[in-house]
């Protein structure tokens, strides 16, 4: 047994990933719906019945280019917001194209794909929070830098008309 611990090997790196926030008065429900209206919706069971992939991926985009793959009620699911007036839903927001490409110059994009946002209340105001894509994608590969700052750039106008 202890031959096989031997095999195993262990690198560590450390990266500043920037985190993202934007807040706003407009209500959290007003908010959350505005920033769904701006993405498509990932089916997982279309994808695997689909003879066309591609095809099949673009027909869930989103005017973003983007979709929701996943949610999670945070304001449910957490016993320290449950009994506060906090609001939180959680977002795994991203394309399976775009992951792939990203993928193709360095496996661990799907490490970080997709990225998550976070819309939630503080304060009296309604925030959107996410991980910068190009400060966790961008330092993957510079072939992958162009592709995370346009990502950037998506996540800031889903936030921004979201809030607005």
């Amino acid at each position: 047994m202890s031959n096989k611990i031997e095999n195993i090997s262990k690198t560590e790196e450390t990266n500043e990933i920037k985190l993202c926030s934007y807040s706003s008065d407009k209500a959290f429900n007003k908010v959350v719906t505005d920033f769904e209206k701006q993405l498509g919706r990932f089916d997982e069971t279309a994808i695997l019945l689909s003879s066309n992939l591609p095809k099949m991926v673009k027909s869930m985009e989103g005017v973003s280019g983007l979709m929701i793959i996943s949610t999670l009620e945070m304001g449910k699911l957490l016993p320290a917001l449950v009994s506060s007036s906090i609001e939180a839903k959680q977002y795994l927001v991203g394309n399976p194209s775009i992951a792939s490409t990203m993928a193709q110059y360095n496996t661990l994009a799907a490490l970080f794909a997709p990225p998550r946002v976070l819309i939630y209340t503080k304060d009296g105001k309604t925030c959107i929070s996410y991980d910068l894509p190009s400060t966790s994608f961008g330092k993957l590969s510079s072939a992958i830098d162009p592709i995370a700052k346009d990502l950037d750039q998506k996540f800031e106008k889903l936030a921004k008309t979201a809030l607005a």
